[in-house]
């Protein structure tokens, strides 16, 4: 299956302390984790026990190789970003997981679905942004794009530097999800999803 980006995991304090995880991680992306467009609902029958993530989405214009990487160097790599909806599952009962555990469960990632996308512009603040998450018009938790490693740059910047050590690359092309900006949340058949990033946007997904 063609590989569409990667996830970050854990990269938020509410997110390690909700999970009992200690350090990020990442997973690898397949055009099989694309749930649909913004707001077509996803199969909840196919799914164990899945919980919804809010999360800032990167997409890069061009390779982005090396450590050491910093907010405007990460810049000058970018095409777009956009609102996002992660949805995690895990074959782990309650999840409960050590760190290994849920690295070869390939950072529980699902799939996800993002939003309408903005061309990127290097003044764009994204560790500013705030989101709301709603489940059926009810907002159920909150965060800021700075939770996500200080700025979803950084997180990125991250995920380039820990590949680096492996010799591997962030790909032109690829999506990047920086982490989830509030605890993960349950979602059962039927429910709507919606997550409110102020000037980024909106992305939802219902589950049938």
């Amino acid at each position: 299956m063609p590989a569409a980006g990667f996830k970050l995991g854990y990269t938020s304090a509410a997110m390690r302390a909700q999970m009992n995880i200690d350090q990020p991680n990442f997973g690898v992306l397949t055009e099989a984790h694309r749930l649909g467009v913004d707001g077509r609902a996803i199969d909840r029958g196919r799914l164990i026990h899945p919980r919804v993530e809010p999360e800032i989405a990167l997409r890069l214009a061009r390779e982005l190789a090396g450590a050491g990487h910093d907010r405007a160097s990460v810049s000058r790599h970018l095409d777009a970003v956009m609102p996002a909806l992660e949805v995690v599952d895990t074959r782990y009962p309650d999840y409960r997981f050590t760190l290994v555990d849920n690295i070869a469960d390939n950072s529980s990632s699902a799939g996800f679905v993002t939003g309408p996308a903005l061309p990127w512009q290097d003044g764009f603040d994204l560790g500013a942004v705030e989101v709301a998450l709603q489940i059926d018009g009810q907002v159920v938790d909150r965060g800021r794009g700075a939770d996500a490693m200080g700025d979803p740059l950084l997180a990125l910047a991250w995920l380039a530097g820990f590949l680096a050590e492996r010799g591997l690359v962030v790909p032109a092309g690829a999506v990047v999800l920086t982490g989830g900006l509030t605890r993960a949340q349950p979602v059962e058949r039927g429910q709507l999803v919606e997550a409110a990033f102020g000037w980024l946007g909106r992305v939802q997904t219902r589950f049938g």
